[in-house]
């Protein structure tokens, strides 16, 4: 169908078919299929309060054998369309699909899974419609005066939630996030409805694949599914869940070497994804994922009910918190008041010492799963293939259109790779380039958080004093603040105490109301926790020895 021919994308109420619910069918995985049945379930609910029919929506090849994981799910129709072009996801194929059925069978609400695909695909063929798209959802339910769709979304970090409608463009679109608590739990009258469709087969509708689809721009290369997705928490036997209070993104990580041992799945809280020390996909919590493991063990996280509501079903909970009054000890079967900076290295030395003893073998050899995960470096990861691939440095260079002494900084990760030296590579050396691109967003993030860093302080320099002790307790730096006219004052707050003496110049401490002036000789100690200012108020540069202490 031709983008001048179709028809009108928002037709008058009371138009077409009847107000019907669509789902869109993800059947790429046992737990994309897992979630879209708990979707058919809210979605049976909000047919019925429409008194209208509940259609799955599937595409692909082959969709038979597909149909039958729902079938006991309340559909009223499936609608089918298959063709080759489908045999693979592909965002542009897909939204013209799915938006001829659309227009075509006019519905009243076209649902979708939040997560990777729908995330893509439903702004997509929103964008095609006319219509509005709510996303993320954790919520469904009907108005009963208006009759529209009540779409509840989180805002503010999950603090408050808002309530959104669409109340003239069709369909009602929305992406509901899958794992989202009880807000998703289907009422007693959807579940009912349910229950009398299970002894029944939906009908089944085909549509063939419409004609004037324009070939792909994009040329898919392959796929390789990643071990370490969000998915496999759901079914991990030891999940390790980390939180602010883990302190930082190199100590994060210590948490992937400790679950390495255990052979575990790592997890964090919404303070670790917005620090970007994990995938949001990873994120345990009621608009996060939900876990149900034989292990759980907690460090850093206070225990706010949004997070304690995602892990009721694990079997053990052990939480590592300072705070002795944190919430999360009242959903744990064993606390532990600590820091986790100090207990996590102490668990780690004391696992390698067991497997050790126990086993005879190293980590590595017991759970070799330790040795494929750790943290090689991309330049070493390209070097690595170009001698297995028995490529020189020259040869190499060459094909990869750059300088050998370019490619040698590369692999000794002096210099960051663009994207297109990463796809020319993945050609050269026969690999799917996810490997490299995944890799290359993670330094690119550790660079915009350290430029972002440098942003904040572009009127300071540092020096440290204490080279190599970035995970120690006690750090000094020397730091050079500009003079008042080209200055900004900037607020600092950190764990711990500081004590700053000035060398040379003058500086005009804040600290929480106080003010405080130093000059040349004078210091200051004081408690680091509690937000403090620094700025120059003289016209030329101060020095001042700043030293931190970090519990």
């Amino acid at each position: 169908m031709s983008e001048a021919s179709r028809p009108e994308a928002n037709p008058p109420r009371g138009e077409g078919p009847g107000r019907a619910v669509w789902v869109f069918g993800d059947t790429r995985s046992l737990s994309q299929t897992r979630a879209t049945r708990a979707l058919l379930g809210r979605a049976r609910y909000l047919a019925d309060r429409l008194e209208g029919a509940l259609w799955l929506i599937l595409v692909g090849e082959e969709l038979e054998p597909r149909l039958e994981l729902f079938r006991s799910s309340g559909v009223d129709r499936a609608l089918l369309m298959e063709h080759p072009r489908l045999s693979a996801y592909s965002q542009e194929t897909f939204a013209a699909a799915l938006a001829h059925l659309v227009l075509e069978h006019r519905p009243e609400i076209f649902l979708f899974l939040a997560n990777d695909c729908g995330r893509e695909l439903a702004p997509r063929l929103a964008a095609r419609l006319d219509t509005g798209l709510c996303a993320d959802c954790i919520g469904l339910d009907i108005d009963p005066q208006s009759g529209l769709l009540v779409q509840t979304v989180p805002a503010f970090g999950d603090q408050i939630y808002a309530n959104i409608v669409t109340p003239v463009k069709r369909p009602q679109m929305a992406t509901v996030r899958f794992g989202a608590g009880t807000l998703l739990a289907t009422p007693a009258q959807g579940a009912a409805a349910g229950n009398e469709n299970e002894r029944c087969r939906p009908e089944i509708l085909r549509a063939p694949f419409p004609a004037g689809i324009r070939p792909e721009r994009v040329r898919r290369l392959g796929a390789e599914k990643d071990a370490g997705s969000g998915e496999a928490l759901e079914k991990a036997r030891v999940v390790v869940c980390g939180g602010r209070g883990v302190g930082s993104g190199a100590r994060f990580r210590s948490l992937r070497d400790l679950a390495d041992l255990l052979g575990a799945e790592v997890a964090g809280t919404r303070p670790a994804v917005h620090a970007h020390w994990i995938d949001e996909d990873r994120m345990i919590g009621q608009t996060g994922r939900s876990v149900a493991p034989e292990v759980l063990l907690l460090f850093g996280i206070s225990g706010a009910v949004q997070f304690t509501a995602a892990i009721e079903q694990a079997r053990y909970v052990i939480a590592v918190n300072r705070d002795p009054e944190a919430a999360v000890f009242k959903a744990a079967d064993l606390g532990i008041v600590g820091d986790a900076r100090q207990i996590v290295p102490e668990l780690i030395r004391r696992s390698q010492r067991l497997l050790v003893e126990q086993y005879g073998r190293s980590p590595e050899e017991v759970n070799p799963r330790a040795r494929a995960s750790s943290r090689v470096s991309l330049g070493a990861m390209l070097q690595d293939l170009r001698e297995e691939r028995e490529y020189g440095l020259e040869e190499a260079s060459e094909a990869l259109e750059m300088s050998p002494q370019e490619l040698e900084k590369i692999e000794r990760g002096e210099l960051p790779p663009s994207v297109s030296f990463l796809l020319r590579a993945a050609r050269l050396f026969r690999v799917d380039p996810a490997r490299f691109l995944s890799r290359a967003d993670e330094i690119r993030a550790d660079r915009r958080r350290a430029e972002s860093f440098m942003k904040r302080a572009q009127n300071y320099s540092y020096r440290t004093l204490t080279p190599g002790a970035e995970e120690k307790h006690l750090r000094a730096f020397l730091i050079t603040i500009d003079p008042r006219q080209d200055h900004k004052m900037i607020e600092y707050r950190h764990e711990g105490e500081e004590f700053v003496y000035v060398m040379r110049g003058e500086v005009e401490i804040k600290v929480g109301e106080e003010l405080h002036g130093l000059r040349k000789g004078e210091s200051l100690h004081f408690d680091a926790s509690i937000p403090h200012h620094l700025r120059n108020q003289s016209q030329q540069k101060t020095e001042l020895i700043v030293v931190l202490y970090t519990p």
